[in-house]
């Protein structure tokens, strides 16, 4: 018989830790989310940014450049309404950062 190393399954630890399953819960649909998102982003800035997090009325996003980010701003306004109109999200401002 083999001793245990220590270590514990990615599965077994969801199990057991329920704020770390709302975590990976929460992330998941953030991402679908993000994905449905990149298809009502005006074609000029799609692909550009993902959607990180929603925290009250502000939509996070993350860019690669700070060129990608200024682009962004730009659209804001019409990715604001695309949050607010199909997707019935009551986000007000967009907060960008940059993936360094």
């Amino acid at each position: 018989m083999r001793k245990s190393n220590g270590f514990t399954s990615v599965s077994d630890s969801l199990a057991q830790d329920k704020s770390l399953a709302g975590l990976v819960e929460r992330a998941s649909r953030l991402n679908q989310l993000n994905n449905q998102l990149q298809l009502g982003l005006p074609p000029q800035v799609r692909g550009m940014c993902q959607l990180a997090n929603i925290k009250g009325d502000t939509a996070v996003f993350i860019c690669k450049t700070q060129m990608e980010a200024s682009k962004i701003r730009m659209y804001s306004r019409s990715i604001l309404q695309t949050m607010q109109t199909e997707f019935k999200i009551s986000v007000k401002k967009l907060q960008l950062k940059v993936d360094i």
